[in-house]
């Protein structure tokens, strides 16, 4: 109930800001400024960096109120605007973010939520692919192999091991050990998102 009920205040609030309402807009700020302060501080240890960063949030959304069109609450839009905020300051300071911590510090309350910025969405899923490639091609051509036919044959650990002659066991450590090295990519990468 009580999101449903925010959802409406939003959607009520943002109407009003794409009608050029300061008022409404302040209460938007009011709402979520010190909670998307708090995220990008768990990010970001300069706290003046910080602050410039939820600054240009909220001056863009104001700047912008007539092309944006957030669906249902307004926070998840806010803060997919952070998250592509602090990725960006890592990358115009030259300094590596550590990606895998802030795709684990995600609250659990916006995984998977439409509510973020499809454009979020998306350049994080062409960047995720372009690591996964990458990372795939590192590969010795045996894991490439136990890869291939896991994921993308969709065949069971038996049949694999059945395909390559070898142990389940085998195949099993053959696959624990891929997705470490997904993950060390992932901890080890310059490539940065935006």
């Amino acid at each position: 109930m009580v999101k449903s009920s925010m959802k409406a205040l939003d959607k009520k609030r943002w109407e009003a800001i794409q009608q050029d309402n300061q008022a409404a807009f302040e209460e938007v700020y009011q709402a979520y400024s010190l909670r998307l302060f708090q995220e990008i501080t768990k990010r970001i240890s300069d706290r003046d960096a910080a602050q410039d960063i939820l600054q240009d949030i909220f001056l863009c959304l104001w700047e912008r109120r007539k092309k944006y069109q957030p669906q249902g609450e307004i926070y998840p839009y806010l803060y997919g605007m952070a998250i592509n905020r602090v990725l960006n300051y890592y990358r115009k300071n030259k300094k590596q973010p550590i990606l895998y911590e802030i795709w684990e510090n995600l609250p659990e309350s916006l995984l998977g939520l439409e509510e973020l910025s499809l454009a979020f969405k998306q350049a994080h899923t062409q960047e995720l692919e372009t690591l996964l490639e990458i990372a795939i091609s590192q590969l010795p051509k045996r894991m490439r192999q136990v890869y291939t036919l896991r994921f993308e044959d969709k065949k069971s650990i038996a049949q694999i091991a059945s395909e390559l002659q070898t142990s389940p066991h085998t195949v099993n450590n053959q696959l624990k050990e891929i997705r470490k090295r997904f993950v060390k990519t992932l901890k080890t990468t310059r490539f940065i998102f935006i």
